[in-house]
């Protein structure tokens, strides 16, 4: 089933072009430690960048996700829709098992991805913290491996592996529940997709945004040269016993907006992307 790798690479390339610069406010928002929180929130965050940075900061590290993504969403979409054709009627359960199956294949490309757009996304925050090495995503990388080694480039791969392996377990069921509920009120065929892609984008964040803030707290430092952390359980540690556990939802609400508008556009375009190269393979033979 070719044609659920080359939909999935292409609804990836809508995913980037919509959602990066909120992702760029809630790692911002993820990566400050609550005693010295440098936004106030998120409009002070959207602010401060355009202010000190211009319209460009937004944007920073955004070559990464769009090399990966469309790589990651091409294995997401590829790998579950071909474990879910073993199954002749397959159940919730089924859906959330092939997606976490998806979502750990992914694992060994996203954490090099992140980190690089994390890292870039975090440059020019505070006086101490640009790093000029980083002048774009894959100099990032190269930047990383010279100092740090193959090692320094999966910094926070444990941690990834566990928001994304039940993050998209939660993502595919969800939205396929939400999808069979829709289908039986008979909505149009547009806005279940739509809807039920949001919803599920929603459902994956709000259950593992904890985890991923934990994340993006570890693979931003060192940001300036200075660790706060000595591994993922210190990170861990630090940030429940001095922000609580409440600071690890900071940009919550920015995550949550934009899963469900990104994931909206996913799944329409996947679903339309994959009935557009199923007609016209269809049409070579």
């Amino acid at each position: 089933m070719a044609e659920e790798f080359e939909a999935g690479w292409i609804s990836g390339l809508a995913q980037v072009a919509i959602g990066h610069p909120l992702d760029t406010i809630k790692v911002r928002l993820q990566a400050q430690g609550g005693t010295k929180a440098r936004y106030r929130g998120t409009i002070h965050c959207v602010t401060s960048i355009i202010r000190h940075e211009s319209m460009l900061g937004m944007f920073k590290g955004m070559l990464s996700p769009m090399l990966s993504i469309t790589a990651i969403n091409s294995i997401l979409f590829g790998v579950r829709g071909n474990l879910l054709k073993y199954y002749e009627s397959p159940t919730l359960l089924n859906h959330y098992m092939a997606g976490s199956a998806a979502g750990a294949t992914q694992v060994v490309i996203s954490c090099p991805s992140e980190l690089a757009k994390i890292r870039m996304q975090m440059s020019g925050v505070g006086e101490k913290t640009d790093i000029r090495g980083y002048k774009g995503s894959l100099r990032t990388l190269k930047a990383i491996y010279r100092i740090e080694g193959m090692r320094g480039c999966y910094r926070g791969l444990i941690v990834t592996a566990a928001r994304d392996v039940p993050a998209f377990g939660f993502y595919f069921m969800t939205y396929e529940a939400s999808r069979r509920e829709f289908v039986k009120r008979n909505l149009p065929e547009v806005m279940t997709e739509a809807v039920a892609g949001g919803l599920g984008g929603v459902a994956s964040w709000v259950l593992t945004y904890a985890v991923d803030s934990i994340k993006s707290r570890v693979q931003a430092d060192g940001v300036g040269g200075v660790n706060k952390y000595k591994g993922l359980a210190d990170a861990v540690y630090l940030s429940v016993k001095h922000d609580g556990i409440f600071d690890l939802h900071k940009g919550l609400g920015v995550a949550v907006t934009r899963a469900f508008a990104v994931n909206a556009l996913i799944f329409t375009v996947f679903i339309y992307s994959r009935k557009f190269l199923v007609e016209r393979k269809g049409l070579v033979k």
